[in-house]
């Protein structure tokens, strides 16, 4: 099949110029014996009459040849072609002619290269399907969140296909957030498919179909379904991205592909395009005929140098402002009359921030107001970020926060583009303002500057959201108030409530769920609060169904963190997590860092210190904890005071992140847990480290909180609220040391009947009760015995577990020293020794073990 596509492109194309020194092969006629080349040196010997004919026929299976070395390498350059060595430059020049290859120079040496793609970026279910669950998302009847709950078998298969399929079309983000702006625009276009048609031409496996397709025009439907099939399996990953696409995957996807862009109209019903997609030679051309990466790298290099001499009428004012524009308008995506480029090293003085900005004129023609493109560089010189920011002179921050939320509500999230606030370009007021005004980036590093055929390809990518975007605001101006999506704002906030005191902040967090049509008693929020603020990890166990991710959503929310500002992160936790890949992220087969949810939330928590950022591991032990989860609870232990501030070890290194990254003091972690025959038991590594909370209470018939529920706004509080003011026990015993005193003797006597079972506590848990008894004791919230109370049934009682006579004695000290009086199940007096023990609440839990031991031969805390 690709023989086919070779015959096509060469009678496209009437001359070939090798990558390198540009040689010019003149294809002067092709048939079946091959392609008919014709260069200066030919025709020079043809005319002295040392050549019988003043060309040379490369035959088909010279080329297939030549193919057949590089798909097998994927990246090849002139030199490592062996059969077909003799024509490796033509042979080069001319695949590269195809949408699926790159070309690349580094170090002067050029190669060509297959493209890569992943499973996810060609649609896995029919079109019509897709566009309905659109819509039903778009009329409430699903949740894009809530499938696995709203759906099953069957349906449930289909419409998580479907919700894929709507976020490679950018509708849905890979939250499973609705993409608020794109769905508007999708509402309000009068033709949908046309919509839909604009966007597929922006995605790069839609576009390179549409090119290979085009040289395709003249084959049956058949022939051009089984090319696209060799292509997928050729250049498409699985999602993982570890094996190439199998056969009856790439049929499947391909079927679809094709039914898309039949049904938008950008193929007829034959499969021929409608319109004349093939990338002609000029635009390869221009591409590998600019310089973008030498002269960005010469900024970096000289910049700080030309720092201090005059400014005025330097060369490298004069290389920045006249000549880099010039590298970008060679690009064929660049066009002139739409398009203008210049660069800035400030005016008069030397910027701090020197930059190139690339403006759509329709939407502005000064960087001092407006949205755009723009390559900004940081003030040591050691980074330069592709972004597209705001003008900052012209714009108030109410605005820029507006249209930055904006931008990024357009665009799904890719694997480089960023919409994150962690651009970090200096410490200057200047840079700080671009920084704010970015609303997506991609960055890249002096040491590691990628090639040109990468930067072109990024800043094209970059374009297209621009674009995008512009389309998607145009649509709007119809005379409809065009929706502000502020409640997806993410930015770092300037303002926050002054300090609030505890009692006043948990009957604030109470009201708050309750005005949400939920019901928790306050001791329970209390509970909670004070759990996290002990150590910034907390498990919620419970029955299904009694409201553990809400409990912990409307807490957050209560407090101004939600997932539209970036302070709230739900990550699903799926069962064949065995390492914390999948979590923080990995290494994938091209040596890029793929980031993880949970790094991904903790560098927007490090990027904005001064407020809490919550993250629920929701379903926490369908996998083990232990497995995925111990790099975070190791670094958790590793935390100390350094300068006044808790800093950890490293989460990860920059060797694999290109950044080192830590656990931020500022990043709570919650996990819930539902204890059955799907789920995995704790280690005691797991319950050491965390406060457990059990949500087992349940009273459906009370319903009288439902009958006046006043709406309750978020408060939006400072880190300091949350945060803790003790690591060691010595900070806390130098200010409260009979506290300290009063709770250690407790867990003594506790400990003495636990060593009967090697169930014993260490200092660990000691230290961290008496945190939490002191936070309880300086917010004045609870008695102390119920403070403790809470903590025997958090960190004691879920390490007791066992069939054997040892564990109900152990259970039996604890009922007396708890009660004063020996358990007797018989005895009717059980309930008023419950009301009088000391610590009711376990004790009870305490009765519960007991009886379940009884009936079953085994107890642990966690039946109930």
């Amino acid at each position: 099949m690709i023989e086919k596509v070779f015959f096509e492109m060469a009678k496209r194309n009437n001359e070939i110029k090798t990558l390198g020194e540009k040689k010019i092969n003149w294809i002067t006629k092709v048939d079946d014996k091959g392609i008919y080349i014709e260069t200066e040196s030919s025709r020079e010997k043809y005319n002295r009459g040392e050549k019988v004919n003043p060309f040379e026929i490369i035959t088909f299976d010279y080329i297939l040849q030549g193919w057949q070395e590089f798909i097998n390498r994927r990246k090849i350059t002139a030199k490592e072609f062996d059969k077909a060595r003799g024509r490796s430059s033509f042979l080069m020049a001319f695949f590269a002619q195809l949408p699926f290859i790159e070309v690349s120079a580094i170090n002067n040496t050029i190669s060509i290269k297959l493209k890569e793609f992943q499973t996810d970026e060609i649609p896995c279910e029919q079109y019509h399907k897709v566009k309905t669950f659109i819509d039903e998302v778009n009329s409430g009847k699903y949740d894009p969140k809530q499938l696995s709950t709203q759906t099953n078998g069957n349906l449930y298969r289909v419409k998580s296909k479907s919700r894929q399929d709507s976020r490679l079309l950018g509708f849905i983000d890979e939250f499973n957030e609705v993409n608020k702006t794109q769905m508007f625009g999708y509402i309000e276009a009068e033709d949908k498919d046309e919509f839909i048609k604009k966007i597929l031409l922006n995605q790069g496996y839609f576009r390179i179909s549409l090119i290979y397709l085009d040289l395709l025009n003249d084959l049956p439907k058949k022939e051009k379904k089984n090319a696209l099939e060799e292509l997928g399996m050729l250049t498409v990953y699985n999602s993982k991205g570890d094996n190439l696409m199998v056969e009856s995957v790439a049929k499947e996807r391909t079927h679809n592909l094709l039914m898309w862009l039949e049904k938008t109209k950008l193929i007829d019903q034959n499969w021929c395009t409608t319109e004349n997609f093939f990338e002609t030679l000029t635009a390869k051309e221009n591409v590998m005929n600019t310089n973008i990466r030498g002269s960005l790298i010469k900024v970096m290099n000289e910049y700080l140098a030309a720092k201090s001499e005059g400014s005025g009428g330097h060369q490298l004012g004069s290389f920045i402002r006249k000549e880099i524009p010039e590298e970008f308008y060679r690009l064929p995506f660049i066009n002139t009359s739409q398009y203008v480029v210049t660069g800035s090293i400030g005016k008069g003085n030397w910027a701090f921030v020197p930059w190139v900005a690339i403006m759509n004129q329709n939407i502005t023609d000064s960087t001092q107001r407006g949205y755009y493109i723009v390559y900004l560089f940081s003030e040591d010189m050691k980074r330069v970020y592709l972004t597209l920011a705001q003008g900052v002179k012209e714009t108030s921050k109410e605005e820029m926060r507006k249209i930055k939320a904006e931008i990024r509500d357009s665009f799904s999230l890719s694997s480089k583009v960023r919409k994150d606030d962690n651009i970090n370009l200096g410490s200057s007021k200047k840079a700080r303002d671009y920084a704010l005004s970015t609303a997506a980036y991609i960055a890249y590093n002096i040491e590691n500057m990628p090639d040109e055929s990468v930067l072109v390809s990024d800043l094209e990518e970059m374009v297209q959201i621009y674009e995008n975007f512009i389309l998607i605001k145009n649509g709007n101006q119809t005379g409809v108030e065009y929706m502000n999506p502020t409640e997806s704002e993410s930015f770092v906030k300037d303002k926050k409530n002054d300090y609030i005191p505890s009692k006043e902040l948990i009957e604030h967090i109470y009201s708050y769920i309750k005005s949400k049509g939920f019901i928790y008693s306050k001791e329970e929020v209390i509970n909670l609060f004070l759990s996290l603020k002990t150590k910034p990890f907390v498990i919620l166990s419970g029955i299904s169904g009694t409201g553990k991710t809400k409990m912990v959503q409307w807490f957050a929310e209560s407090l101004g963190a939600n997932e539209g500002n970036g302070q709230f992160t739900l990550i699903p936790v799926r069962p064949d997590w065995s390492d914390g890949s999948d979590l923080l992220g990995y290494v994938d087969i091209k040596g890029e860092f793929k980031v993880g949810p949970l790094t991904r939330a903790i560098k927007a928590a490090n990027g904005n210190p001064n407020f809490p950022y919550f993250v629920l591991l929701d379903e926490m032990n369908l996998a083990r904890v232990e497995y995925y989860f111990s790099d975070i609870l190791s670094v958790m232990e590793s935390r100390k005071w350094e300068n006044g501030e808790i800093i950890s070890s490293l989460i990860l290194s920059k060797d694999i992140s290109g950044e080192d990254i830590t656990l931020p003091n500022n990043l709570y972690v919650i996990g819930t847990v539902n204890m059955d025959e799907t789920t995995h038991p704790f280690s005691k590594k797991v319950l050491d480290r965390a406060n457990t909370i059990e949500f087992n209470r349940v009273d459906l018939g009370s319903l009288n909180f439902l009958l006046e529920l006043d709406e309750v706004e978020p408060v939006e509080i400072g880190q300091n609220q949350l945060s803790s003011k003790y690591l060691y026990l010595k900070d806390l015993y130098k200010k409260n040391s009979e506290l300290v005193e009063r709770v250690t003797n407790e867990i003594v006597k506790i400990n003495q009947v636990l060593q009967g079972i090697n169930a014993h506590v260490g200092y660990r848990v000691r230290d961290e009760i008496c945190f939490y008894v002191s936070y309880n004791e300086e917010g004045d919230l609870m008695p102390f015995e119920l403070a403790f109370d809470h903590c025997i049934l958090q960190k004691i009682l879920p390490r007791i577990a066992g069939s054997d006579t040892r564990v109900e004695l152990v259970l039996r000290e604890l009922y007396k020293l708890f009660t004063n009086t020996l358990f007797d199940e018989e005895n009717e007096l059980i309930e008023l020794d419950l009301q009088n023990a000391i610590y009711p609440n376990s004790t009870s839990k305490i009765v519960e073990m007991l009886r379940r031991l009884r009936e079953d031969g085994f107890t642990s805390f966690w039946i109930s």
